[in-house]
């Protein structure tokens, strides 16, 4: 009996010797694989009908700063492998809800630029989701914080309108009781449901040895001197495509109105910051018998806007070509002779919106350039005045000037892998 003891003892060392005798790097190559989602705990937010940044604005500069230390701790952690980004925008629920959709889309985008500037990740590594009307958020805002004026109320508004279509549930809760409870949710609560936040998928690599040590694949661009300790919390949220609107104007000068000379024209978003404004003046009859502005003529402009295209300020490149018959109560008018005057030119103006939904705006523009010009003079006194002379030239000056009035059209469109949306 005892040998058979002294005999198992022998085999157990036996075995034990053998497995130490095995190479370690059969051992490091081990690694167990675990995917994991987090959300960065900070979010960015806006002011009402703007997409574009505001550091300034409730903490945005020091929120960003920890969010982006944040990605800084798993990009740099050679255990985790960043699988991909998904950037959530949300609009609060006020205003139409297409506009609500190209807000939320916009915030999200404006987030994912600051991530392509700061990290080398693919394109395809970014993902968006949208939530164009945060009735939710203002739901937990109000469970949360019982001291929010008219809070009870919209709390149960809320809960009895849970079915209702958007605007409809808008258009209820701005009439409940006199007014009061929206304008307490526009003070209170809605300025925090316009904002951007980031959910990080990745891979972390439980090491079976200290001796694997991977580098991380995808560097930091730029980080901060000291990183904060991360948590991850799990999160799970809806994916949505990619979608923002573009828009397409219909307008008229008001100053050419002033004039008594017809004029319509168009703008068309092209690209984000970028549109194309065309003009046309069609003007084929006499103002009074001696005074006259008739033209035929077209002034396309290229626009590039330092926001969003069609609001604010913008630069501007045109050409012009115009046909002309003119005339102001002097003794002589001025025609060209089938020979339109044509020229360059570049411009500024500013455009606002004047409503919420911002299909009505208003702009006012001026430019300056050159027209080369043949004409024709007559005598002023009628139809079929005698020649008096021919000539032409190149001017230099005024060429483009306006007050316009605009009413917008919009139009969801998918990105494409070629157009920066």
């Amino acid at each position: 009996m005892h040998r058979h003891v002294i005999s198992i003892h022998l085999a157990a060392l036996i075995l034990i010797a053998l497995l130490s005798a095995v190479p370690c790097a059969a051992l490091e190559a081990t690694v167990d694989t675990l995917s994991i989602s987090a959300r960065a705990q900070a979010r960015i937010d806006f002011k009402v009908n703007l997409t574009n940044l505001d550091k300034t604005y409730h903490g945005n500069d020091s929120a960003l700063d920890r969010v982006l230390a944040r990605i800084d701790s798993m990009v740099l952690d050679p255990r985790m492998k960043v699988e991909r980004i998904t950037v959530e925008g949300t609009a609060s629920p006020e205003g139409p809800y297409p506009n609500n959709v190209r807000l939320a889309t916009g915030r999200a985008r404006t987030f994912i630029a600051i991530l392509r500037a700061r990290y080398s990740f693919p394109d395809s590594i970014y993902a968006i989701s949208t939530i164009p009307e945060d009735w939710a958020g203002m739901r937990m805002m109000l469970a949360a914080d019982s001291t929010i004026p008219h809070g009870a109320v919209v709390l149960s508004f809320l809960d009895r309108t849970a079915g209702i279509d958007g605007d409809s549930r808008e258009r209820r809760l701005k009439s409940l009781d006199g007014g009061a409870p929206y304008a307490s949710m526009r003070a209170h609560v809605l300025p925090y449901l316009r904002r951007a936040s980031v959910l990080v998928d990745y891979d972390t690599r439980r090491l079976r040895s200290r001796m694997y040590r991977p580098m991380p694949a995808y560097p930091v661009l730029s980080r901060p001197a000291t990183l904060p300790a991360f948590t991850p919390m799990a999160v799970d949220i809806t994916m949505h495509a990619p979608t923002r609107q573009r828009f397409f104007a219909l307008k008229t000068n008001l100053l050419w109105d002033a004039a008594l000379c017809a004029n319509l024209g168009f703008e068309l978003e092209l690209w984000p910051r970028w549109s194309l404004d065309v003009p046309v003046w069609y003007s084929p009859y006499d103002i009074t018998r001696r005074w006259r502005i008739r033209l035929l003529a077209t002034q396309p402009e290229l626009r590039y806007w330092l926001r969003d295209a069609g609001a604010g300020h913008y630069f501007g490149v045109h050409a012009s070509v115009i046909g002309f018959n003119v005339s102001f109560a002097g003794d002589y008018r001025y025609q060209d002779p089938n020979h339109a005057a044509f020229g360059l030119g570049i411009g500024y103006g500013f455009a606002f919106h004047l409503d919420k939904a911002r299909r009505w705006s208003m702009e006012a523009q001026i430019g300056a350039g050159y027209l080369s010009y043949k004409w024709i003079k007559y005598h002023n006194t009628g139809r079929n005045g005698a020649e008096v002379s021919r000539g032409g030239g190149t001017y230099w000056g005024l060429t483009r000037a306006g007050i316009a009035i605009s009413y917008k059209f919009y139009r969801e469109r998918k990105e494409r892998r070629w157009m920066k949306w």
